[in-house]
Parts: structure tokens; sequence; C-alpha cells
């Protein structure tokens, strides 16, 4: 008996796991939310800063943490869409791509009144895109383990 009823008509079985039919929609979609995610955090650095975190210390450091994670997370994404690997390692493309988008945040945040640059801001963006490397990487075996992706 074949499931190809269950599935739905994106996707499609081929060897172990579902695949998506139109990969490469799916890995362009995901550059242009890279582009985007990256303009508003531009954007976002362009406005005054929140009162709520001069009231809190350290929130400013969690916001760039989980902003520069779901940036990184996104990065995972698509660099094993482009380049399917088992694991993406700690030191790659996703982490340079994170860390570059992090230097320029904080250098644009130097020419915008009322803002400033910050090394712990920097570092909180690199630590939120090797959290986030980690994550994909323990989804992606999850995945495999569970038969919900292929492992070619």
């Amino acid at each position: 008996m074949t499931a190809s009823k269950n599935i739905p008509a994106t996707f499609s079985r081929q060897g172990k796991g579902v695949q998506p039919i139109n990969s490469k929609a799916v890995s362009i979609l995901l550059y242009f939310l890279i582009v985007a995610f990256v303009a508003a955090l531009l954007i976002e650095s362009s406005q005054p800063p929140l009162p709520i975190f001069g009231e809190v210390e350290g929130l400013d450091k969690v916001a760039h943490f989980l902003a520069f994670s779901g940036l990184g997370v996104l990065t995972c994404i698509l660099s094993l869409r482009i380049r399917p690997t088992r694991v993406i390692p700690l030191f790659s493309i996703p982490l340079l791509i994170v860390t570059v988008s992090g230097v320029i945040d904080e250098s644009y945040q130097m020419f915008v009144p009322g803002r400033a640059a910050s090394l712990l801001d920097l570092l909180a963006d690199v630590c939120g895109a090797l959290c986030a490397i980690i994550f994909v990487n323990r989804v992606a075996v999850f995945m495999r383990v569970n038969n919900l992706i292929s492992t070619e």
C-alpha cells in the first residue's frame, strides 16, 4: 500500500524522508527572509532604544542574542538546503554571515544619535549564532533519526 495519498501535493517521497518538490523556491524564499531580517535589524538600529532597555540591565544583550540567533537559524537552514551536510560546523558560513551582520549593525549604530556600538552586543550576536548552529544541528539529527528528512 502506498502512502502517496497521505502526502501533501507539495511533497513527494524520494528515498528516505520527505523532500520538498521545489527546493529552489524554498531556498530563494529563505534568502529573501534573511535579507528582510537584516534590513529589519538595521531599521530597528535607526530608532532610539526603547525605554525598557535602560530600566532592565542586560536586556539589550538578550535582545541581541535572540535576534541574531533567529538570523542564525535562517542562515543555517539555507546553508543546509544549498549544500546538504550531516552537521554544520561551528565555524562556518552561517556564523560568518551573522557575525558580519552584527559588525555592520554595531558600526551603523555609531552614526545613529542616541545609539552606541558595543563589543558586548557583538559578542551576544555571535553567541546567538553559535547557539543557533547547535540548535539546528540537534534538530537535524533528531529529524534524521526519526526519518523525517533524507540522510543522503
